[in-house]
């Protein structure tokens, strides 16, 4: 069984949150939670904590460009 844990966790405008996870087994993980509180990731592992906060961050700035 892998062990997660969470490492970062930053808030955007209108109630976006990216949150990081590190696993000792696949690396990190971002996770995108929308204002209506949907979770949603891209099913990738990085190497660094501020590789997966880019990616999150990217999901968000897209998210909200095509509002």
């Amino acid at each position: 069984m892998a062990i997660e844990t969470l490492t970062d966790l930053v808030g955007f405008p209108d109630g976006w949150l990216v949150g990081v996870s590190c696993s000792l087994e696949w690396g990190y993980q971002c996770w995108v939670i929308t204002p209506e509180r949907q979770v949603h990731t891209d099913g990738e592992f990085y190497e660094s904590s501020f590789v997966a906060l880019s990616a999150g961050r990217f999901l968000v700035e897209h998210s909200l460009e095509v509002e």
